[in-house]
């Protein structure tokens, strides 16, 4: 994993498809993390507008922002296929998956595979997300718990080939924990 500098946009909506990340390797940056994948993208579904108004506990003042954007609604075929191209592109670029699925082992290394298969560069483990639809343990709710995080971390980590990491959640009271599993 060579990076041409140390400039990488992270994930989010500067990484939701193929004409903003070639935007983002045109204009110099050495990687783009692209935006949360999933296997099933039709488990996702985003709202518009994607921010809310954080309000103090009285409930009226407005004391900042919060993002309530999901992981990529996009089809999963599609985002591959976009990964394809901007890798053949950009082959001196570092393209980064960031990848999220259920508790489920196959998933994850159905997804580690495929992603793989295109040509990615590295993988992001996104068990961070707030709003990662916790009803199915994933991103934070995975991030939390420190028996999932080392089952699943296992699992990506005994069939991937190139480098791993994850984005932990700021959602814990003491990051030692989770960070060494």
């Amino acid at each position: 994993l060579h990076l041409p500098n140390p400039f990488i946009i992270g994930s989010g909506p500067p990484g939701t498809n193929y004409a903003v990340m070639k935007k983002a390797f045109q204009e110099g940056w050495g990687g783009v993390i692209a935006k949360t994948v999933s296997l099933d993208s039709a488990k996702v579904i985003n709202v518009t507008p994607r921010y809310a108004k954080l309000r103090a506990g009285d409930g009226k003042e407005v004391i900042g922002w919060e993002n309530i954007e999901l992981i990529s609604d996009r089809p999963l075929e599609v985002m591959l296929q976009e990964f394809k191209r901007l890798k053949e592109e950009f082959p001196d670029r570092v393209l980064i998956a960031s990848i999220m699925e259920e508790y489920n082992k196959n998933a994850w290394e159905e997804l580690v595979g495929r992603c793989e298969e295109v040509g990615v560069d590295a993988f992001e483990l996104n068990f961070s997300c707030p709003h990662g639809m916790p009803e199915r343990r994933m991103g934070a709710a995975m991030g939390q718990d420190c028996d999932l995080l080392t089952e699943v971390s296992g699992w990506v980590n005994n069939v991937a080939t190139i480098p791993v990491w994850a984005k932990m959640t700021p959602n814990v009271t003491d990051i030692a924990a989770p960070a060494r599993a």
